[in-house]
């Protein structure tokens, strides 16, 4: 067919325009659409870098919750008045010195319902009255199959570990004496159990795996689990705390530096220092200087007995550390002091722990 030309030329110019104006859409279409992202990515920058991102109010709430489930506490444990006193007087110098933390006492749960159990039912009672802030635990006494009378009931110290509603407790034998605050230990790393070497026991050539560890000092996570296996480990072997500790502990425990710690008055009475300064080869045996950077020490002197059981002036003198001169009766009491600070300091713990119980433990006199 044939077309005049004048109507290929509109129909071609026709054709252009539909064309060019498709283009001019296209363009406008995807110049919005670059613009678009542009402008959501610029709000993106603009909220980080004009504001710090908003943080979920469960992740707050969780953390607080985290927070407020590290609960600590010191534990005693008493098994009769004398031991009652001690943790009293031990507690009371926690207290004087700014502790932070709970102070709990384990005793025997007959106390609150036997006939035969009056007067230290009688004591218990006065306890609270006159020291108010402390958390009192009656459990069952736990007593070894076999061992001196004198420690068969310390198997119930392990009732430390069924205070599950604590993170982390702290407890120590009530036979012995605070001397300053131990709060930071409750900051040591996390461990099942922690606990020094017995130092005494140890000898320079014994290998890690072999050295005995002490029971008692114990820094623990409460777990109830945890607490039968002992009792159960007690109850299969008969043995006491802290063989049944060793037996449990002796290759998972985290071991405490036991200077410090794990003091005993009668380091004060021996010549040999070596085993106590253990790893600190530079270290000469200062008195003075260990009493006074020590957190606890416990009376252990035998056969000198207990600081609250009556003994002679013979056992006495007898367990006097060494002085240099002892020969010389003439000596004024600063002389003494000066020449021989290992018996000053020794013998002002025993005088600590009588002014200690005349001003605690009155209250408990029948």
């Amino acid at each position: 067919m044939y077309f005049p030309l004048k109507r290929v030329v509109i129909l071609a110019v026709f054709v252009g325009f539909l064309v060019c104006m498709g283009f001019v859409s296209f363009a406008y279409d995807n110049h919005q659409t670059v613009k678009s992202a542009v402008d959501s990515a610029q709000e993106v920058v603009h909220s980080f870098t004009s504001k710090p991102p908003e943080v979920p109010e469960s992740y707050h709430h969780n953390w607080k919750d985290v927070q407020q489930q590290e609960k600590f506490a010191y534990v005693q444990y008493a098994t009769d008045r004398n031991y009652l006193c001690n943790a009293i007087i031990n507690f009371a110098r926690l207290k004087a010195l700014g502790t932070k933390y709970d102070r709990v006492l384990i005793y025997p749960n007959n106390w609150d319902h036997e006939e035969k159990e009056r007067r230290n039912n009688a004591a218990i009672r006065r306890v609270r009255t006159h020291f108010p802030g402390i958390k009192f635990r009656p459990a069952d006494l736990l007593v070894a199959k076999k061992g001196d009378p004198t420690w068969v009931a310390g198997l119930t110290k392990f009732h430390a570990f069924e205070l599950t509603d604590y993170s982390r407790v702290l407890a120590f034998d009530s036979d012995s004496l605070v001397l300053n605050n131990m709060d930071h230990y409750f900051s040591a790393p996390r461990a099942a159990v922690a606990v020094p070497r017995a130092y005494w026991l140890n000898e320079a050539n014994t290998t890690v795996g072999d050295q005995v560890l002490g029971s008692h000092v114990m820094l623990l996570e409460p777990k109830q689990t945890r607490y039968q296996q002992l009792v159960d480990e007690a109850d299969r072997t008969g043995d006491l705390d802290m063989e049944v500790v060793n037996h449990m502990f002796k290759s998972s425990a985290m071991i405490l530096p036991h200077r410090g710690l794990a003091l005993l008055t009668g380091e004060f009475r021996s010549a040999d220092h070596s085993k106590y300064l253990a790893g600190d080869d530079d270290d000469k045996w200062d008195a003075a200087a260990e009493a006074a950077s020590a957190y606890l020490v416990h009376f252990s002197d035998w056969p000198l007995p207990k600081p609250w059981v009556h003994h002679s002036e013979e056992q006495w003198n007898a367990a006097l550390p060494k002085c240099p001169g002892d020969a010389e009766r003439k000596r004024t009491t600063t002389q003494r002091r000066r020449d021989c600070p290992d018996r000053t300091v020794w013998t002002g713990f025993y005088e600590d722990y009588r002014v200690e119980k005349d001003l605690q433990c009155q209250f408990l006199v029948d």
